[in-house]
This record gives C-alpha cells, structure tokens and sequence, in this order.
C-alpha cells in the first residue's frame, strides 16, 4: 500500500523530534532519569560480568581439582565466586529499582507532556484549527503519546544497556574464543534488527494515516460511556448500533496495521532464525575446539553463553531503536501543535495597542465578508454596520442568518475575509488580543456548563477576582440566580454535577448562571461590551419576559449586542438589526420595523401568534 506523503515525517525532524522527546522526559524528572541512567549502565555489565566469571569459576574449579584448596586456581575460583555472586545480587537488585524509577518518571513525564499539549492548544488565538480535521487527527494522535516518550526514554536506557552487554560479550567471545567468532555473529544478526527498524516506519506511518478512523472510533465510545447522550441512546434503542459502530471504525483504523505487524513479525522471525543458525555453528566449532583441547571447559561455557548473548544483544538493541522510533513517531506532530501558536496561528497576534485607552465611540463593520476555510459561501457577505457605543442593539434573523458568525469576527476568533471592524475608529487587529478581549463580557450560545462549583461557573467571568465573594453575588442578584445559588447544600462551593458529589440545575437555571459569569465580567473586570448570544435559550416564556424585563438594568452603560432568533424577545433593544443570508435587510427599533410591513415584521407576527394565550404579549 502506497503511504501518503503527508504522513512521511523528514528524518531530520525525527531525528530532532526524539531528541527533543528525550530532553523533554529529562527535564520532566531529572534527578530520576539520572538514576535510571546509571541503573542501565549498572545493569548491561552484569551479564557480561556473570558469563565471565561462570566461565572463570569453571576454568578455575577444574583446575584446582587436581591442585589442591591451597593453590592459585583455588584461589581464583572463589574470587571468581565471590564477583559472580556480587554480580548476580546487584542484578536482581536493580530490576525493582528500575521499575520503580521508571514508573516515577512515567507519571511525571504525562503531567509535564499533558500541560505542555494544554498549553500548547489554549494559546491558540482563534478558533480555525479547531474546525480542521487534520489538526484534529493530530489532536488525537496526540493523545496515544502521553506515554510513549517516557517508554522510549526506557528503550533509549534499554538501548544503551544493550551496547555496554554487547560490547562485553563481543569481549568475552574474543577473549575466550577466537576474534573472528563475533565478527561472523555480529554479521549475522544485522538483517534481523534492520528489518525490525524498517517496518517499524511503515507501521508508524499506517496507524497515522488511519487515525481519522480511530477518532471516530474514540467519539461512539464516548457516547456509550458520557452522562450527555446517556438518555437518547437508551429511549431510542441506540446501544448495538452505537457499539457496531466503535468496532467497525476501530478495525478499519487497526487492521491494515495488524497486517503490517504480521509481515515484520514473519520477516523478523526467518531473519533471527538465520543467525541463531550461524550462532550454532559457530558453537560448534567452539565445542570442537574444547573436543581437541584446544579450549578448555570453562572458556567454553564463557564464550558459548556470550555468543548468545552477542546476537541477542544485537537485535536486541536494534528493537531498543525502532521501539524508539515507533514510540516517537508522531512526537513531531506533538511538538508542532505545542509550537502552532507562535509558527502558525492563523490570526494576526501582531497588534499591541492598548484596548481601554481609547475614548468610547463605537463598533463599525465596514464592508466585512467572511467564509470558512475549504469553501466559497459567504456566511457574512459585504457587511456594514454601526453600534454607537453604549447603545443596545438586537441581531435577529432565522437560523444560519450569520448572527453567531458575526460576534465570532468581533471576539477575534476570526477574522474578516474581506473588510474591516473597527472599535473606537482602530481596526481591531491593532489592539493587543488579550486586551480586547478584557472588554467583552459574553454568553455564548453553547457555553459550557463547568462542572465546578457554583463560584468558579460565576468567578471564571473575571478570574482574578473569583474569591471576592461581593462581586459573585453582585452578578448573581443582577440576573435572579443568587437566591437559588444561597439555597444550594453548600451554598457556593457546591458543585453543579451529580458526578462530583453536587447537584445538577435545570437548563433555565444554567442559562442564568451563565448570564451571571458574563456580569462578573462586566462588573469585575470592568468590560464595556455585553454580548447575549441567544441568552435565553433554555427558559420559558414567562422566565424569558421576566429576565428581560431587567434588560436595562443589565444593559445600563453597556454597548450590548443581543442575539436572537426569538422576535419576541428583543421589543426592548434600541435598535433592531434584521439579517438574511449574511447581510442586513432591515434595521430601525421595534416599532420601525413593525409600520414597514418587511420581513421582520412578517416573522415577528408568526411567532407571536404562538405566546399570545400565554398574555406574555399583552
């Protein structure tokens, strides 16, 4: 199967990438990887240590036999036993001192890579990549590597035990042997370890290219296991369905894999058979030499036990490297999505005009366009539009009218494709990001329901002044949700979720807590700007009139942009803005529009009819 080139990787950024990976485990806990250092070191001479002195003991023993306990030979075979046995001792030692250290440096490394990634993400200044599925590919391939580094960190220690055991035992073959017996073994066991090293790319390139399967996969196990689809699955019969689904995509992504993984392990098996074949024979002209008394019993057993141990060693170490490679194959992806904010942001951060010292004019959208990445359609199409600052002014149009589009522009998530906005007569990519956006207070139409407690759901509107028990109550009692908060079990501290021990609210009861984050913003950190997109989505009519019968009061001051595709709702707004299709067909106050007879008023008189019984109207 022929691989994507957009699934290659560079050598060079590999090579960067694993080095880069390992700094990274080392910086994570370095004191442990340290240790871990020397435990490799510790551990690759021991074997070779052993194998020397079983084969000294041998020579020694056999020799003192005939001596006496008295004589050299003698001697040397219980210093010989007493340096075996030391080594056999260390050798058992180290192996839970290594576990040990190598599972400290694994939850350190995840924490340090999961912050890293985090971080990474959220710097991220707006909002493109994440309507990207390659860059949610990337996303998810991410999160297969919260482990792999700290596992190539073992393999790269593994690997370094690897070359000290094997350079011993080449030592011992030669030393007890003859010198071109490691040659011929060595020669022998590089086709093995190559083929490992090489398949180990292709593997690595077709689990990548098949990782838009696995999310997909990943998506129908969370709706089988997350608390949000829960009802629906189970009211609409949807759980074998929901199941097939998560194995078929999962075996898509997995198969061509398995069968990759086959085809290395069949190689890599006829390979290592060959040079165990060459090991054999070179055994046995080693146990034909001791048959003729060339070599005596001891050096034998010493360089028959080192033979083994070279050729293993050495595929040994060749699978040390490819694990390093397949565990760190997609670590160059890892490390792009950390960088992205600075080498690719896909919003002009250049800007550092300061956003407040501005006198308050107003918001204009001067002949602003806008269209997503990958297609044509406008969703906002030569625009033009002036809110005076401190005016209220309602979007309204149906859905996909480009209400929620145009706040995403003036929030900066992204920006015009044609056109400009201006705050206070400067484009507002000019300003410093942050800064701008310090001065807008928003609730979005789905915003996030934290499942936190009821003083981090209101306190996250201004962040640094979350504890000021004041201003949480403030916001509060200015959208009606404070007396509900008071009357929680433990009042502000409560979590707002059954699965932290809290209590869940109703979906009108949300809608308010976020109303009172955005007040916190107003109210805390001093923002300007209210933004209500569809703020009163989840309440009745009745909730919904009475919420906005304190509109002023929340408005007070305030440029404030309302959207909505209740027409009902918004009679109180200033002004009413009427969009269709990404442009503005109407605009004048309520009762502007009502006398011109056009579509808004059209609209506003089908909804009506339907809150009439209720008097809301009236």
């Amino acid at each position: 199967m022929e691989i994507e080139e957009k699934y290659r990787v560079p050598w060079r950024e590999e090579l960067s990438a694993n080095l880069r990976g390992l700094w990274m485990v080392g910086q994570s806990a370095p004191f442990v990887a340290i240790a871990q250092l020397i435990v490799a070191l510790i551990s690759g001479l021991a074997p070779a240590i052993i194998i020397f002195q079983t084969g000294e003991l041998i020579s020694n023993v056999t020799a003192a036999l005939d001596l006496g306990v008295d004589s050299a030979p003698a001697m040397g075979a219980r210093r010989a036993l007493i340096i075996l046995a030391g080594a056999v001792v260390v050798t058992q030692l180290m192996g839970p001192v290594n576990e040990a250290l190598r599972f400290a440096l694994e939850r350190r490394f995840q924490a340090y890579l999961s912050r890293r990634v985090m971080t990474g993400v959220s710097d991220l200044p707006g909002m493109a990549y994440f309507e990207d599925p390659d860059f949610r590919d990337k996303l998810e391939v991410t999160s297969w590597i919260g482990w792999m580094p700290v596992q190539s960190v073992n393999q790269f220690l593994q690997g370094i035990q690897n070359v000290f055991s094997l350079v011993a035992m080449i030592t011992v073959v030669a030393a007890k042997f003859a010198p071109w017996a490691p040659l011929v073994i060595v020669l022998s066991a590089l086709p093995a370890g190559i083929a490992g090293w090489h398949y180990t790319s292709v593997v690595g390139m077709v689990q990548w290219r098949y990782s838009p399967e696995i999310r997909r996969a990943t998506y129908y196990k969370d709706l089988a296991l997350t608390l949000e689809p829960a009802k629906e699955i189970r009211i609409s019969g949807l759980k074998d369905w929901v199941v097939g689904r998560q194995g078929s995509h999962w075996l898509a992504g997995k198969q061509e894999v398995w069968n990759k993984q086959r085809r290395t392990m069949l190689a890599t098996l006829f390979l290592t058979l060959f040079a165990n074949i060459v090991v054999a024979l070179v055994f046995f002209s080693a146990l034909r030499s001791t048959a003729i008394g060339r070599l005596d019993i001891g050096n034998f057993a010493a360089a028959s036990m080192a033979m083994v141990g070279t050729s293993s060693g050495l595929i040994a170490l060749f699978q040390s490297a490819a694990s390093i490679r397949r565990n760190n194959y997609w670590l160059p992806n890892a490390l792009r999505i950390m960088k992205l904010a600075k080498t690719d942001p896909r919003l002009d951060v250049s800007g550092t005009r300061p956003a407040r010292e501005l006198p308050r004019t107003g918001i204009s959208f001067e002949n602003v366009s806008f269209h997503y990445a990958g297609t044509d359609r406008r969703i906002i199409d030569q625009l033009d539009l002036w809110i005076p600052s401190g005016s209220s002014i309602a979007l309204v149009g149906e859905n996909g009218a480009g209400k929620t589009t145009l706040i995403k522009l003036l929030c900066r998530f992204f920006d015009p494709t044609e056109g400009r906005i201006l705050l206070d007569g400067v484009d507002i990519r000019e300003f410093d990001l942050a800064d701008l956006r310090t001065r807008l207070a928003v609730i979005f139409q789905d915003f996030v329901h934290y499942k936190l407690p009821a003083s981090d759901n209101v306190g996250f509107g201004a962040i640094d002044r979350r504890e000021d028990k004041a201003l949480l109550e403030e916001a509060a009692r200015r959208v009606g949700v404070l007396e509900k908060i008071e009357s929680l079990p433990d009042g502000w501290e409560t979590p707002l979720s059954r699965e932290f021990e809290g209590v869940d609210l109703s979906g009108g009861e949300w809608q308010r807590v976020a109303l009172a984050r955005a007040m916190m913003a107003q109210i805390g950190r001093g923002s300007d700007i209210l933004i209500l997109d569809e703020p009163t989505a989840s309440l009745d009519v009745r909730l919904e009139h009475e919420l906005y019968e304190h509109f002023a009061e929340l408005s007070r001051g305030q440029t404030t942009l309302l959207v909505s595709h209740r027409f009902s709702t918004v009679r109180m707004a200033e002004r009413i803005v009427f969009m269709e299709d990404g442009r503005i067909v109407e605009d004048g106050s309520h009762e502007q529009l009502m006398d011109r007879r056009g579509r808004y008023a059209e609209l506003y008189e089908i909804q009506a009819s339907h809150y009439r019984a209720t008097g809301v109207l009236e």
